[in-house]
C-alpha cells in the first residue's frame, strides 16, 4: 500500500512542481515555499454539499466531544439503541491511534483488539487508512471502502468520516461513522486528485501502479484517477484501462464536446478546475453526465494532467 502524502502538502507539491519543473535554484525554492503556504491554507476546509453528509459530520463531531469528556460514559451512550448515535445501520465507533477498537456498538467483540489488518473485498486496509488519514495535521477526513451492513453479509460502499480526539496524557482516539452508498461530494474528488497529484510529483511514473490498484485510496464507488500527457495520450485510466496508450485529445462526446481540449484550455490559465461532459460509468457503455476535476502536475519532468470525476446523473 502507498504511503499517504499529507494532504496539506498535496496541493502545494503538485502546483509548485507543475510551475517550476525540475529547476533547483534558490529563487525556485522561495517560489515553491510561497506556493506551499498559499496552497495549504486553501486546501484545509471541506464544505459538504449534501445534507446527509453535513448531518454525519455533526454526529461524529458531537461524539468526539462526548468521548473527550468521559470515554467510559461515552461508549455506553454510543451503544444505546434508538439514540441519535445508533439508528438503523448507522453507528459511531472509536479506535485508538494504532487501530485498536475502543468502542464498537455494531461489533462489541472487536473491542480491545487491533483491527489494523482488516481489509475490504478489494483489499483496502480500512483501519490503516483511518489511521493514515489522521496522521498529519488535519483533525478529520474521509475514507471510502466496501463493508457489510450490520447483520448482513452484503458488501456495500461505505464512506466514513473520521475525527481525531486528543485526550489526556497524549492519548489519541479516532471517532468515526459512515454512510452506505452516499451521494458523492465534490470535495471527495478534489482530495482524490490532490493526493494523486502529490504522489505523482513525488514518485513519478512509479505511482501509476498505485493509481490503478483497487486496494488503494484512489479507487472507490465509480470514481477513479486518470493521467494524460500534454499531447493527449492516456498514461493511466483506472476505470477504462483499454484506452491507455490512446490519444483522446480530440475525442468528442455525444454532444460534440471535446473534454481533452477543454481540460488543457482550463489549465492554461489555472492550476486546477472542473470540466463537464458525457462519459460512461465503469462497466457501462452508455454515456452519463460527468463532472471532472483536473490538475496540472509534473511527472518525472514531463508536464501532465491528472483528474477524477463524479457522475451527476
Amino acid at each position: 500500500m502507498p504511503h499517504r502524502v499529507p494532504r496539506a502538502f498535496a496541493f502545494a507539491a503538485a502546483a509548485a512542481l507543475a510551475l517550476v519543473g525540475t529547476a533547483a535554484s534558490a529563487a525556485t525554492g522561495e517560489a515553491a515555499g510561497a506556493a506551499a503556504g498559499e496552497a495549504a491554507s486553501s486546501n484545509v476546509a471541506f464544505e459538504a454539499e449534501h445534507e446527509a453528509t453535513r448531518q454525519l459530520m455533526t454526529l461524529v463531531r458531537d461524539a468526539a466531544e462526548l468521548w473527550q469528556r468521559d470515554p467510559t460514559a461515552a461508549c455506553a451512550e454510543l451503544k444505546r439503541e434508538g439514540t441519535r448515535w445508533r439508528q438503523g445501520d448507522g453507528y459511531v465507533f472509536v479506535l485508538d491511534s494504532e487501530g485498536k477498537a475502543l468502542c464498537h456498538p455494531a461489533r462489541p467483540s472487536f473491542e480491545g483488539t487491533s483491527l489494523i489488518e482488516i481489509r475490504d473485498h478489494d483489499g483496502k486496509p480500512i483501519v490503516e487508512m483511518f489511521v493514515r488519514e489522521l496522521s498529519g495535521e488535519r483533525p478529520d477526513g474521509w475514507v471510502h471502502y466496501l463493508w457489510p451492513t450490520p447483520g448482513d453479509a452484503t458488501q456495500r460502499w461505505k464512506s466514513t468520516y473520521v475525527r481525531r480526539v486528543d485526550g489526556a496524557a497524549g492519548k489519541r482516539a479516532i471517532v468515526g461513522s459512515g454512510l452506505y452508498n452516499m451521494q458523492l461530494e465534490r470535495g471527495f474528488v478534489v482530495d482524490q486528485v490532490d493526493d494523486a497529484a502529490a504522489l505523482l510529483a513525488r514518485d513519478g511514473k512509479a505511482a501509476f501502479a498505485t493509481l490503478r490498484d483497487k486496494a488503494s485510496e484512489f479507487r472507490f464507488l465509480d470514481t477513479y484517477v486518470f493521467v494524460f500527457d500534454r499531447a493527449g495520450v492516456q498514461q493511466v485510466n483506472a476505470g477504462f484501462p483499454e484506452v491507455e496508450g490512446q490519444n483522446l485529445l480530440d475525442w468528442k462526446d455525444a454532444e460534440g464536446k471535446v473534454p481533452g481540449r477543454a481540460m488543457l484550455d482550463l489549465l492554461a490559465s489555472k492550476d486546477a478546475g472542473w470540466v463537464d461532459y458525457l462519459w460512461p460509468r465503469p462497466g457501462d457503455k452508455r454515456p452519463s453526465r460527468k463532472s471532472t476535476y483536473v490538475r496540472a502536475v509534473t511527472v518525472d519532468g514531463q508536464p501532465m494532467v491528472v483528474g477524477a470525476g463524479l457522475y451527476t446523473e
